[in-house]
């Protein structure tokens, strides 16, 4: 079996999954910032006790974990492709 690599689309994507993670990542930081805002730690209602406690709970667990497993993403792309580079180079 012949499997066909794009450097430098691979690449590129690599790259692409970087810019995505970090614009998501200022964008989850805007959101952070307006929520802490808009729904203060003095405000005393069932509602915005589970809003913040529930976003609380994403953004410091759920977010973190995700953008570091499309971090691994890029860096495992761009790593098959340095590791398929150099083996069809030695061959």
């Amino acid at each position: 079996m012949n499997i066909t690599i794009s450097p430098n689309a691979a690449t590129d994507d690599a790259s692409q999954i970087d810019n995505i993670v970090s614009q998501m990542e200022q964008n989850l930081a805007t959101l952070d910032a307006a929520i802490k805002r808009n729904i203060p730690d003095g405000v005393q209602t069932t509602w915005s006790d589970e809003v913040r406690n529930n976003w609380e709970t994403y953004y410091s667990a759920d977010v973190p974990a995700a953008m570091a497993d499309m971090k691994l993403s890029a860096t495992n792309l761009r790593m098959a492709v340095d590791q398929a580079l150099k083996y069809s180079n030695e061959n």
